[in-house]
């Protein structure tokens, strides 16, 4: 893991703990609906692959690409906060989120689209009648992606004095992305990365009372790039991960 977010972590750390001693400090749990982006994967053979009777050799360094579609999953959340004179808001974050995989289509090789081809094509299998399509093969929703990491924020919040208080806001920190694609139950590729990630955010709070607070919150985050090293073909692939969350929470403030 690079070395980045840690001094980042700390560069803030140290930035703020002036004002942290005068903050009112919160605590707070999230749940919510995550929409994934699509993603366009690309990657290449990292070996060459002989032709055969009935399939032409596929060099070394061959582009491979195709487009992933992700289902709705959910995310969850847990805060420790500080906030400060004037609006401004401190926060760590620790979060987790997961969703699955809706389809794959799209599937080129060189620039080709190979999707109407026989999978034969690329596992260099028997041509027969049991040789179903590339694109059937990997029109699939099997497989998922799991997300855990931690986020160091920053929010403002607006009409901080009164009961509805809208803000905006957002952080720096790491995520441990986690990816399996197993289009038809096939485990084609599957692989793990710990990335910088940054996240925006926009939301309001209502105070039901000095001790407890509701808040509902949209995010939009970037957790990097994961590349997969595929089980049934020499080659390996990257796959992005950014999604826009929806959620709903609470948080406790005490202190102040």
């Amino acid at each position: 893991m690079k070395k980045s977010p840690l001094i980042l972590f700390t560069l803030a750390a140290a930035f703020c703990m002036p004002a942290i001693a005068q903050a009112q400090t919160y605590v707070g749990i999230s749940g919510g609906l995550t929409l994934p982006s699509d993603s366009q994967n690309k990657g290449k053979f990292t070996a060459a692959v002989p032709a055969t009777a009935t399939a032409t050799a596929i060099p070394l360094d061959t582009p491979l690409e195709w487009k992933t579609e992700f289902k709705n999953g959910y995310n969850i959340s847990a805060y420790v906060g500080h906030r400060l004179n004037g609006g401004l808001r401190l926060e760590g974050e620790l979060f987790y989120t997961r969703n699955g995989i809706k389809r794959h289509s799209g599937v080129t090789v060189g620039g080709a689209n190979i999707d109407g081809v026989g999978v034969s094509v690329l596992t260099r299998g028997t041509p027969g009648v049991a040789d179903p399509t590339v694109g059937a093969v990997v029109d699939s929703g099997i497989g998922k992606v799991k997300t855990i990491g931690a986020f160091a924020n920053m929010y403002y919040d607006l009409n901080s004095g009164g009961k509805f208080q809208p803000y905006v806001g957002g952080g720096i920190g790491i995520a441990r992305n986690k990816v399996d694609y197993r289009p038809s139950n096939v485990a084609v590729g599957k692989g793990s990365a710990t990335n910088l990630a940054f996240q925006l955010a926009a939301g309001a709070t209502y105070k039901v009372s000095d001790s407890f607070e509701l808040f509902g919150q949209y995010n939009y985050r970037d957790f990097g790039k994961n590349k997969l090293a595929l089980s049934l073909l020499p080659a390996d692939l990257t796959v992005k991960n950014k999604q826009s969350m929806f959620s709903l929470g609470v948080r406790i403030p005490f202190g102040g």
